[in-house]
């Protein structure tokens, strides 16, 4: 290993220790932001601070410039950016606000943040390694949005659709020849390749990367309801046309993924890999009652040793020896 290589590794190891040392406080920082509209969304191992506004992401310009600057004042270096900009005669203050962020210790106080278009027009100012990197990320979680209200709720009743229409076609698929956890795999990677232009279940978790969360917990109103026309649609075909084996169903799920991503795009429709994604949902708040992978809290747990044959669970008295 060369010493340039010995020392980039060194450098990573460096900051992801500095990342681990302060995991209680981003948790921390993460729980006040969401009290408030906001969240951590993560750019390789640097966390970036965004809020909620004026219906799109502000984000803490502050926390934008630790990735893009070697310095170990992200402060001075955003302050000392903003003179330059003036200087050059940006009017920085056309796109930058003053919104209230936690700090590290959870107290609330005015931070200057920008939205995706103001954060580009910084990054333009800056020449760093990481400027063409952070300006793809800022692109892919600029996408994500918001639900309020009755869409929270549209999107709920949607999830647990999708969920539904996933659940029955592995099961019916079972009796014509899609059996082991890598063909129902298989069937999986080209449900979303039909509709999502040959992309993989994985290849969409890493251009949407930087949340939590399954696919389908980010997806808006349209997108699940598209998902839930394909697998209902490769069901019936499955079924009605008896088609057997792992290729000829996998080939089924990809032109009838493509069948409906053709209805979209003739509709004027966004594209399903553009449209835009959301905090994800929790899981308790789409899953049915009866679905199961959900735990039951409500049920009563039974007692070890209690009308089953089991130990005498009877608690006795120890005294201790005087």
């Amino acid at each position: 290993m060369d010493e340039t290589e010995s020392e980039r590794l060194s450098e990573e190891a460096r900051r992801f220790n500095e990342w681990n040392r302060e995991r209680p406080q981003r948790t921390q920082m993460s729980e006040k932001l969401r009290d408030n509209g906001g969240q951590l969304a993560l750019f390789l191992n640097f966390s970036i601070r965004r809020t909620w506004h004026d219906g799109e992401w502000w984000y803490s310009l502050v926390d934008c410039m630790v990735p893009l600057s070697d310095t170990t004042s992200a402060k001075r270096y955003w302050s000392d950016l903003k003179r330059k900009l003036k200087r050059e005669g940006a009017k920085y203050e056309d796109f930058v606000l003053s919104l209230p962020m936690p700090t590290k210790t959870g107290k609330m106080q005015g931070t200057d943040c920008a939205n995706k278009e103001g954060v580009l027009r910084i990054v333009q100012s800056i020449s760093h390694k990481n400027a063409e990197p952070f300006k793809e990320w800022l692109a892919r979680v600029g996408r994500t949005v918001m639900d309020l209200g009755e869409e929270r709720t549209l999107r709920a009743q949607n999830r647990a659709q999708l969920d539904r229409a996933d659940r029955d076609l592995h099961e019916i698929v079972v009796y014509y020849g899609i059996v082991t956890p890598n063909q129902h795999a298989d069937l999986i990677d080209a449900n979303f390749a039909g509709l999502y232009a040959g992309r993989t279940e994985l290849d969409l978790l890493r251009e949407r990367g930087g949340f939590p969360g399954s696919l389908p917990d980010r997806m808006g109103q349209l997108e699940l309801a598209a998902n839930t026309l394909q697998r209902a649609l490769v069901q019936d075909k499955v079924q009605r046309d008896d088609i057997r084996g792992v290729l000829p169903i996998t080939d089924a799920a990809r032109e009838t993924g493509a069948l409906v991503r053709r209805t979209l795009a003739e509709a004027g429709s966004t594209m399903p890999e553009e449209m835009p994604q959301y905090f994800p949902l929790p899981p308790g708040e789409w899953m049915p009652d009866d679905h199961p992978s959900r735990i039951q809290w409500d049920t009563p747990a039974e007692i070890a040793g209690e009308d089953d044959g089991g130990p005498d669970m009877t608690i006795r008295e120890i005294i201790a020896p005087e």
